[in-house]
């Protein structure tokens, strides 16, 4: 493989035992050798999905692609307890430590509840901060159903019936609401298919159900560029503009009706974020 791309796994629990995925991408232009970037991706994705985006970034800065625990195929035991917003703190200040990232030497670069994990290992994540953000349709809180946390008791078998109903009764929902959001279900399926369901479900219930950051966006102080699409069916703008309190922040519109925004816009959002951290300087 090419010594400027490669990907390992790396413990970060040894019991239970973890093994998360890590793509590193060297920068391309030698004025950029000394910026790091640490993505985080959003749900129900994959190194190979954030490969696109991590290239067009490296043309900017050294780029890491960190695959949590249940995404992929990182290595996580069926346990309950190891997906809660504790947890993937942990984890992500081990991951920045044995890479050598050192507190203010890099950025974060969250999508969606990427961008959650960012925030919540900002407030409370015990190793090196970012000295700025790139998050990717951000929110202090999900709204999720009411019901949606009785499932977590349920015995596998029957939430992977369940699963597939929710799947079925969305697909329907969203012909007719927006049809656009119709190839998010479909990505949805395929990814609960050929991935972990078991521990992309536990994710839901122990990190996505309890994630509530809104009376702490005034902590979240750093700088921040923010990438929303206009028309997402699964995003809150105007939640998410609470997040600008930095006078160096600066939202960036996309004109994108789909939620996975960075598809299409890889080279844009990398070109935008490199313009805001000139300007830092």
């Amino acid at each position: 493989m090419n010594d400027d791309k490669h990907i390992e796994f790396l413990t970060t629990k040894t019991n239970p035992e973890v093994k998360i995925r890590l793509m590193t991408i060297k920068a391309k232009n030698s004025k950029y050798s000394n910026r790091n970037f640490f993505l985080i991706m959003g749900w129900l994705s994959e190194i190979n999905l954030f490969e696109p985006l991590a290239e067009q970034l490296a043309e900017f800065g050294n780029v890491f692609i960190y695959e949590p625990r249940g995404y992929g195929k990182s290595i996580t035991p069926h346990k309950k307890g190891l997906f809660s917003i504790e947890e993937y703190n942990k984890e992500i200040s081990t991951v920045l430590q044995l890479k050598g990232l050192k507190d203010k030497e890099f950025i974060i670069f969250g999508s969606c509840s990427g961008g959650a994990m960012a925030f919540c290992y900002y407030l409370d994540g015990k190793g090196p901060k970012p000295f700025a953000m790139a998050i990717i349709s951000p929110q202090p809180h999900y709204k999720t159903p009411f019901w949606l946390p009785i499932f977590g008791h349920l015995p596998n078998f029957l939430m992977n019936f369940i699963q597939k109903l929710i799947i079925i009764f969305m697909n329907i929902y969203l012909k007719f609401k927006d049809p656009e959001e119709v190839k998010n279900v479909i990505h949805a399926k395929t990814q609960l298919t050929k991935n972990d369901a078991w521990c992309l479900r536990r994710f839901v219930h122990e990190f996505i159900i309890p994630y509530d950051i809104r009376d702490r966006i005034a902590d979240i102080d750093i700088p921040m560029v923010m990438f929303v699409g206009k028309k997402d069916h699964f995003l809150n703008l105007e939640q998410s503009k609470q997040f600008l309190l930095n006078p160096k922040s600066k939202l960036i519109e996309l004109e994108e009706t789909a939620h996975r925004i960075q598809e299409g816009n890889e080279k844009k959002m990398a070109e935008e974020t490199n313009i805001f951290l000139e300007n830092l300087l």
